[in-house]
């Protein structure tokens, strides 16, 4: 390490600790936290940067990217940076903060008083000008249009669960992009501004939190895991999720990926031969759940080959009474339980089985390999290893809801975005052979994609994917709160307000060379429209430090899987289009979607 470039005498003595050499491996990514504000250092070629630690883009966690050959990339949507200067990579005038690095006798130190200052300076500057015209006067919530509700209750019994996103999104339609309503005498703000939502996801989790009861029904069902929780404890377990999740550990799990993907093209050439319609939703769970399991907790489950019980049928009452009880008017359950309780009590009984198996079985392993061989082979393994090291030490109960979590939230919302992606692709035949042209030139006479890089090539297959995400989005509802009293867009929103934040109508409000409801691939593949018509609005795995940790795992899911479905099938409706119905469940699913699949000669 060259000491002297890098050590700097400061009269400041507010210097704090942050890391020693002998832990800074070359082209790693170390994160630290100095007055709220996320560091990442970097050591590369002998040297150590000390930046801030959020993309400029859309604030997501740098300390998730890679570096490789002195760039860093951004692992949400691939901003490059030169890790010396931290200038964005063609366009040299964004940079990344760096901070001044103190190296003294191995020991590398930053000057909180600087980090104070610039943070200070950030908070007295304007924020980004929305896409409203600029407010007079502050607003109170009282003088937003809203619907009207009835006393005590509000909205309440105009609220639907399995269609919350739909009665938001007619709401937005009527009273403009920033609404209010009422539920059981909580205010409530619907926001489809998306630059507002672009703000309000990048300030979390410093500003903002999950809708307090999303943690509250979690605690309840034992799954309180890196979705649901808050603060420091879900900065302890966010790291360790990405980075089981993060390239390095997708690319040498592509090969297992393939058999899963092989297995659900055999269960479809069986349904082809049979001629028998498919839920094809219900396939596709199936499908992320033998996925999920493999990658994440070094288990094959095989699903796909299974006829009889399978956690699959246990997982998918999960999430919509997660919806129900999140939505509910009062806990009624804490006073009595209704059928749909005590199955879900029953399914909650098997997948906690389930889990805890896959926990005993993974520190078996660990217990047999030798201390050279310790690193982590899936995040199950990662977990029980912070949790024996004791650095960030997790409990019992933490490790439970996280392997949980992970399991239910990676077969849900992937299998259904897929299936969506199936959805238009029946309905549109002339864009369905366009998919199959294109992936017939990329792997040509083979079953499926067996490169993982050959994956790149599929544009229009990702154009579709895109553009199925932007209408059908399987998260068009994020719900969060200021943990203080704040100001968005003009408006006063008191502490504890719960704000809607519709992530699809966003999209939706975005100019195009299409009708916005027209279902186009084709805006997606020039660039200039993509970015200054679309990419505002498209959050459809959320945005800022709370990006969602498997977005490459579910982007990777769905080109192996629509990959196979176009080189193989032609997939055409069971039923009419108009009887395929947006389920809310937490996640928006498609109902009665039955497809039938004929094998491409």
């Amino acid at each position: 390490m060259n000491v002297e470039i890098q050590l700097k005498r400061h009269d400041s003595t507010d210097l704090v600790l942050v890391a020693r050499t002998d832990e800074l491996s070359d082209n790693a990514i170390k994160a630290v936290q100095i007055e709220g504000v996320e560091l990442i250092i970097i050591r590369h070629a002998d040297d150590i940067s000390i930046f801030h630690g959020r993309c400029p883009h859309q604030g997501t966690l740098l300390s998730e990217g890679t570096i490789q050959d002195g760039i860093l990339t951004c692992r949400g949507h691939g901003w490059q940076f030169a890790c010396p200067s931290g200038c964005k990579i063609g366009e040299s005038a964004l940079q990344l903060k760096r901070f001044d690095v103190i190296v003294d006798d191995r020991e590398v130190k930053v000057d909180r008083s600087e980090v104070f200052a610039w943070k200070a300076q950030r908070q007295l500057e304007p924020y980004e000008i929305t896409s409203q015209p600029p407010a007079i006067s502050v607003r109170s919530l009282a003088q937003l249009p809203g619907p009207k509700g009835i006393p005590v209750l509000g909205n309440i019994l105009q609220m639907a669960p399995e269609k919350l996103h739909l009665v938001l999104e007619q709401w937005c339609r009527k009273f403009g992009p920033v609404y209010t309503y009422n539920l059981m005498g909580r205010p409530f703000v619907g926001i489809a501004d998306p630059v507002l939502i672009g703000r309000i996801l990048r300030e979390r989790p410093g500003t903002y939190r999950r809708w307090d009861v999303i943690e509250t029904v979690a605690q309840e069902l034992g799954i309180n895991g890196v979705f649901s929780t808050e603060g420091e404890t879900w900065r302890r377990q966010r790291q360790l999720v990405a980075k089981a999740l993060d390239p390095e550990h997708l690319r040498a799990f592509f090969p297992t990926l393939c058999t899963m993907t092989r297995r659900l093209m055999q269960r479809w050439e069986k349904a082809a031969r049979e001629h028998e319609s498919v839920d094809i939703q219900k396939d596709l769970m199936r499908y992320t759940v033998d996925v999920t399991t493999n990658l994440a907790f070094g288990y094959d489950m095989d699903t796909l080959e299974s006829e009889g019980e399978v956690i699959q049928r246990h997982l998918e009452v999960v999430f919509p009474m997660i919806n129900r009880r999140i939505n509910a008017p009062f806990p009624y359950w804490h006073y009595f339980k209704l059928p749909a309780d005590r199955e879900l009590n029953r399914a909650l009984t098997v997948v906690q089985q389930l889990t805890r198996d896959l926990i005993t079985a993974n520190r078996a392993r660990l217990a047999r390999r030798s201390e050279f061989d310790s690193r982590p082979a899936n995040l199950l393994e990662a977990l029980l290893t912070a949790q024996h090291e004791g650095q960030r030490p997790l409990t019992d109960d933490e490790v439970l809801a996280n392997v949980f979590t992970i399991l239910l939230a990676g077969e849900d919302t992937t299998a259904n975005a897929i299936a969506w992606v199936a959805y238009f692709m029946s309905c549109r035949p002339e864009i369905q052979r366009k998919m199959q042209d294109e992936v017939d030139s990329i792997i040509g006479t083979r079953s499926m994609l067996e490169d993982m890089e050959e994956g790149n090539a599929l544009v229009y297959l990702d154009a579709v994917t895109h553009e199925a995400m932007r209408l059908k989005s399987v998260a068009p509802v994020i719900g969060v709160e200021p943990i203080h009293d704040v100001e968005v867009g003009g408006i006063a929103i008191p502490k504890g307000t719960v704000l809607a934040l519709l992530t699809r109508q966003a999209g939706l409000q975005q100019r195009g060379g299409s009708a916005v409801q027209e279902f186009d691939p084709d805006r997606w593949l020039s660039r200039a429209s993509a970015a200054s018509h679309h990419q505002a609005g498209f959050m459809p795995f959320g945005s800022g430090p709370r990006l969602c940790p498997g977005r490459s795992l579910a982007l990777m899911e769905v080109r192996s899987a629509v990959a196979m479905l176009c080189r193989n099938f032609n997939i055409s409706l069971a039923t009419d289009p108009s009887e395929v119905e947006e389920r809310f469940a937490f996640s928006m699913m498609p109902r009665n979607l039955r497809v039938i699949f004929n094998r491409r000669i």
